[in-house]
């Protein structure tokens, strides 16, 4: 009695191919863009954050003007008629964080400012 192998290898293949198509390329591919979307993030981090730091007199929508500019010049495309556009929303986000993060140093300041004048009264009552 022989068994055909071919038919059962074949079968195999055909199993192990299925099983790639189903679970391994969708991962592969839902990967990439997560790393890509963590890629354009920093990116537009590094360039609100500087346009901030060089500009910070400016008006807000001619900083917002200048990093879409640089953002292009690093190949990243902005559109910002398009309220739905992700870089648009990205870039707003970050904004609020970093106007969020300047709030939480001032009042971090002012706290410590706080702290010491009452130490300077206390001493000067002592």
């Amino acid at each position: 009695m022989e068994i055909n192998l071919t038919q059962i290898i074949l079968a195999v293949i055909t199993l192990i191919f299925g099983l790639l198509t189903r679970y391994v390329i969708p991962n592969i591919k839902a990967r990439t863009t997560a790393d890509q979307m963590d890629m354009i993030r920093v990116a537009v981090q590094t360039v609100v954050y500087g346009v901030e730091q060089m500009y910070k007199s400016k008006p807000g929508q001619e900083k917002k003007q200048m990093v879409i500019e640089e953002l292009y010049k690093q190949g990243y495309i902005v559109d910002i008629n398009n309220v739905e556009d992700t870089m648009n929303y990205l870039i707003e986000s970050i904004v609020k964080q970093l106007n969020l993060d300047q709030l939480e140093h001032m009042e971090a300041a002012v706290e410590v400012e706080v702290e010491n004048e009452a130490a300077v009264e206390v001493e000067n009552k002592a």
